[in-house]
């Protein structure tokens, strides 16, 4: 028989008294220290930490985009189509389609995911009328135009690489837009774009979600097919200008600096960071071997465009403090496709899947 030591009656009673004395003044300290209601046996109340520096930009450029489309539509829908110039309703047209798509490119998978489900297809595209700020005039959507460029400028030199492509993208097709649109219109109230100077942080970067920056990989192939090609557009401006008269002559002149001064900023990039340096040739190859008439006018715009693709590229694959060069030389070469195209991706560089059938 073993036998099991046992604790006195009053014993027993005393420790109870203890136990609910000193379980009512911890409830009491805790009260007083303004923690709130807390469910015994329950978890603690979860805070989520602040937003990243990628999810403050997209909280400011997605109402933007709004206010974009909305202010596209109450312009067009406005207008008397009989006193509507043609290329302005083009213009109008192309900024109504591409914003939509762009929009869409700066959602995360979750908020993707929210607006389909919340999704009523009757009412997709009305829903952005009803914005109280949204521009009433042409004029108006131009300076909304103006603020996405530049804000997209900021973000771009800030947010993770795999978001500043888009994001610079997305600030191209607006600078061309804008122009084309008050080209269209004959009105100058669309300002230059920043320089490579100008684009400096202009957020603070929560220490809780620090942006990310791709492959070194990427960065240095990047890098050298963007010194390349600014060798080799300077190279090709030079021929043009040789065969130009007068202004146009100038203007390709200028244009040589311009490529040059960019190869040699790319090139002393590749020499700090150890990329491959691209050094200039004395020639370059003319496309086709020669150039006939119908390519010297049409190798202004393949240039540009050829460019504005290698630094938007450039833009998301380099680390951040190289950006500023490269978001610059995209805004500068999409505004100079304005007078020479009249057709742009929404997305320069990157490529638009269309939604499945049944979406």
């Amino acid at each position: 028989m073993s036998l099991t030591a046992r604790t006195p009656p009053h014993r027993v009673a005393v420790s109870r008294r203890s136990a609910l004395r000193a379980t009512a003044g911890a409830l009491a300290v805790l009260a007083t220290a303004g923690c709130g209601s807390i469910a015994l046996g329950g978890p603690e109340e979860y805070t989520p930490p602040p937003p990243g520096i990628d999810d403050i930009y997209r909280a400011e450029l997605i109402p933007l985009l709004d206010r974009a489309l909305a202010g596209t539509e109450t312009v067009r829908d406005t207008a008397e189509p009989s006193a509507v110039d043609p290329a302005l309703s083009a213009a109008l047209t192309a900024l109504w389609a591409a914003l939509p798509i762009q929009r869409t490119a700066l959602l995360t998978g979750a908020q993707q995911e929210e607006e389909i489900d919340a999704q009523d297809p009757a009412r997709e595209r009305s829903a952005p009328a009803r914005l109280a700020d949204a521009p009433a005039d042409l004029s108006g959507l131009l300076a909304t135009l103006v603020a996405l460029r530049d804000l997209s400028t900021s973000a771009a030199r800030q947010v993770s690489g795999s978001l500043a492509r888009p994001v610079v993208a997305i600030g191209a097709h607006t600078a061309w837009i804008a122009r084309r649109l008050e080209d269209a219109a004959e009105l100058e109230v669309v300002s230059a774009p920043a320089s490579s100077e100008e684009i400096v942080p202009v957020r603070d970067v929560p220490d809780t979600d620090p942006p990310s920056v791709g492959a070194q990989t990427d960065y240095f192939t990047t890098l050298e097919q963007a010194q390349q090609e600014e060798w080799y557009a300077g190279y090709l401006h030079e021929v043009l200008a040789s065969r130009a008269r007068d202004e146009a002559r100038e203007d390709h002149l200028g244009l040589v600096e311009v490529h040059r001064a960019r190869a040699e900023e790319l090139e002393r990039f590749a020499e700090e960071d150890g990329a491959r340096v691209i050094p200039r040739q004395a020639v370059y190859p003319l496309p086709g071997g020669t150039l006939d008439a119908q390519l010297t006018g049409q190798l202004p715009s393949l240039l540009a465009t050829g460019l504005m693709i290698d630094h938007i590229a450039l833009t998301g694959a380099a680390p951040f403090e190289r950006r500023p060069l490269s978001i610059a030389a995209a805004l500068a070469e999409a505004e100079r496709l304005a007078p020479l195209v009249d057709r742009m991706d929404p997305l320069p560089s990157l490529e638009v899947e269309d939604p499945p059938a049944d979406a």
